[in-house]
């Protein structure tokens, strides 16, 4: 019988808890970003949102259709759809007051992970070697061997992605 620390060691365990880690992160980055957000902003965003998208609708179908009238309108708005658009980057920049508690965040977990504090060794664990945590199975051919490193990177982009989707800024505000 295999005991969970050595099933955990490698591939799938391995594999399922790194996955499991990043989404875990991923979704107390979005909570955080929810709760230090005031609804102000998230209200404003969402509504420049719609009508940056509206806006491109309207540009895509001037654009499409050749109505010389609605294109000369859609540029008129062209200015204040750049300044929506410039304050929703500042806005966005405003979430970076969190990235010390971000990086310290991860910083535990990586220490957790493979036992070491940046590049100083404190103890060990199963992932301290820099072995094979996950694999990618390709259709005929050889799979290929991730490392840790690599496969969180890998994990840390897709479940953030699905978690900012999910819950980003435009969830549960109302329209």
């Amino acid at each position: 019988m295999v005991s969970l620390w050595e099933w955990l060691a490698r591939p799938p365990g391995s594999t399922l808890l790194i996955l499991g880690v990043s989404t875990l992160l991923a979704f107390i980055f979005s909570f955080l970003r929810r709760l230090f957000t005031p609804k102000q902003d998230i209200n404003e965003l969402r509504v420049w949102q719609k009508e940056i998208a509206e806006w491109e609708a309207e540009f895509k179908r001037a654009k499409r259709t050749g109505d010389k009238r609605l294109l000369r309108k859609v540029k008129k708005q062209e200015k204040r759809i750049r300044q929506l658009q410039s304050k929703m980057a500042s806005q966005s920049l405003g979430t970076l007051k969190l990235m010390p508690f971000s990086i310290l965040l991860f910083l535990l977990i990586w220490l957790a992970l493979t036992g070491r504090f940046l590049y100083w060794p404190l103890f060990e664990t199963p992932y301290s070697g820099g072995g094979t945590v996950a694999y990618l199975p390709w259709f005929g051919l050889e799979p290929l061997y991730l490392d840790l490193i690599t496969w969180y990177i890998l994990c840390s982009f897709a479940s953030g992605t699905l978690v900012n989707r999910v819950f980003g800024p435009q969830m549960g505000v109302p329209e």
